[in-house]
Protein backbone atom coordinates (compact mmCIF):
# COMPACT_ATOMS: atom_id res chain seq x y z
CA UNK A 1 0.00 0.00 0.00
CA UNK A 2 2.55 2.57 1.12
CA UNK A 3 4.63 1.17 -2.35
CA UNK A 4 1.39 2.46 -4.49
CA UNK A 5 0.32 5.59 -2.21
CA UNK A 6 4.57 6.55 -3.05
CA UNK A 7 3.66 5.70 -6.91
CA UNK A 8 0.96 8.01 -7.20
CA UNK A 9 2.19 10.96 -5.20
CA UNK A 10 5.21 10.57 -7.72
CA UNK A 11 2.93 10.34 -10.56
CA UNK A 12 1.21 13.44 -9.67
CA UNK A 13 4.35 15.42 -8.81
CA UNK A 14 5.25 14.91 -12.28
CA UNK A 15 1.99 15.71 -13.84
CA UNK A 16 2.57 19.01 -11.53
CA UNK A 17 5.93 19.62 -12.87
CA UNK A 18 5.46 19.30 -16.30
CA UNK A 19 2.37 21.38 -16.43
CA UNK A 20 4.94 24.07 -14.83
CA UNK A 21 7.47 23.70 -16.99
CA UNK A 22 4.68 23.95 -20.17
CA UNK A 23 3.10 27.18 -18.56
CA UNK A 24 6.99 28.54 -18.28
CA UNK A 25 7.86 26.99 -21.95
CA UNK A 26 4.57 29.10 -22.93
CA UNK A 27 5.63 32.55 -20.89
CA UNK A 28 8.98 32.41 -22.58
CA UNK A 29 7.79 31.82 -26.10
CA UNK A 30 5.96 34.78 -25.48
CA UNK A 31 8.49 36.96 -24.01
CA UNK A 32 10.37 35.99 -27.03
CA UNK A 33 8.43 36.82 -29.22
CA UNK A 34 7.87 40.65 -27.93
CA UNK A 35 11.93 40.85 -27.67
CA UNK A 36 12.60 39.86 -31.69
CA UNK A 37 9.14 42.32 -32.00
CA UNK A 38 11.54 44.92 -30.41
CA UNK A 39 14.44 44.71 -31.92
CA UNK A 40 13.06 44.50 -35.29
CA UNK A 41 10.90 48.20 -34.29
CA UNK A 42 14.56 49.23 -32.94
CA UNK A 43 16.48 47.84 -35.77
CA UNK A 44 14.08 50.31 -38.42
CA UNK A 45 14.46 53.54 -36.28
CA UNK A 46 18.19 52.38 -36.34
CA UNK A 47 18.03 52.62 -40.19
CA UNK A 48 16.41 55.62 -40.06
CA UNK A 49 18.50 57.59 -37.88
CA UNK A 50 21.29 56.49 -40.27
CA UNK A 51 19.77 57.20 -43.18
CA UNK A 52 18.95 60.41 -41.48
CA UNK A 53 22.82 61.00 -40.23
CA UNK A 54 24.21 60.25 -43.86
CA UNK A 55 21.75 62.83 -45.29
CA UNK A 56 22.88 65.35 -42.35
CA UNK A 57 26.29 64.62 -43.15
CA UNK A 58 25.86 65.46 -46.63
CA UNK A 59 24.16 68.61 -46.27
CA UNK A 60 27.29 69.70 -43.86
CA UNK A 61 29.66 68.77 -46.83
CA UNK A 62 27.47 70.61 -49.04
CA UNK A 63 27.95 73.56 -47.02
CA UNK A 64 31.42 73.81 -46.14
CA UNK A 65 32.00 73.53 -49.86
CA UNK A 66 30.31 76.35 -50.01
CA UNK A 67 31.21 78.60 -47.98
CA UNK A 68 35.04 77.81 -49.30
CA UNK A 69 33.44 78.62 -52.48
CA UNK A 70 32.05 81.97 -50.73
CA UNK A 71 35.69 82.94 -48.98
CA UNK A 72 37.67 82.43 -51.87
CA UNK A 73 35.30 84.38 -53.98
CA UNK A 74 35.24 87.22 -51.39
CA UNK A 75 39.32 86.68 -51.40
CA UNK A 76 39.80 87.51 -55.24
Amino acid sequence: MDAALQRQLGRQLVQLQATDLTKRISELTAQNQELNSQLTQLQHEKQELERRLAETNDDLVAARASLRRMIRTGNT
